[in-house]
């Protein structure tokens, strides 16, 4: 089991407020911050397994599922991937895609610079959770191949908010 602090490094690590301003870990165009992080935990020390909600700026995580998701994210995934469900936990990117391309609906076609700016910053989290769990000994994998509506559906994300990506960790298995 991964303990609970390392946890929260990683989240905070991905999008946590840096200071008082309200700048982050992961740089935001126009400081929009549509990125959203959910926690799916299963073999996580000092929490019960759910899926828990990141709050940046209170540096806390609140209670979304309360029950372990992971074999339900492998089933939503495409092909065979066995190291989401069996990873000690999985921080999901998720974002606010109406936000992202309603801020920048000017720059034709319709919001697609937006949406552009939502992957560089989903990948910029993603580089900081990998840089991360490197520090704290965990093996870690990105995951973008799954279905997408069945991703929001286990993680009972409420539209506009979408998956982009997930991160699963664990302590690295012996050779």
């Amino acid at each position: 089991a991964v303990p609970v602090q390392i946890v929260h490094r990683l989240l905070w690590a991905a999008y946590g407020a840096s200071e008082d301003s309200g700048k982050r870990t992961a740089p935001s165009a126009h400081a929009l911050h549509p990125l959203r992080f959910f926690a799916s935990t299963g073999r996580v020390d000092g929490i019960a397994p759910g899926v828990y909600a990141f709050a940046p700026d209170a540096k806390d995580m609140r209670l979304h599922i309360d029950r372990d998701v992971r074999s339900a994210l492998e089933a939503a995934a495409l092909e065979n991937q066995p190291w989401i469900g069996s990873a000690a936990a999985i921080i999901s990117i998720c974002a606010d895609l109406v936000a992202a391309t309603s801020a920048f609906a000017e720059q034709p076609p319709y919001g697609t610079r937006g949406l552009r700016y939502v992957y560089i910053e989903a990948g910029a989290a993603a580089q900081n959770i990998y840089l991360q769990a490197t520090a704290e000994g965990l093996a870690c994998v990105l995951v973008a191949g799954f279905q997408d509506e069945a991703t929001a559906r286990v993680l009972n994300l409420a539209a506009p908010v979408a998956p982009v990506l997930h991160m699963c960790f664990g302590w690295p298995a012996d050779n």
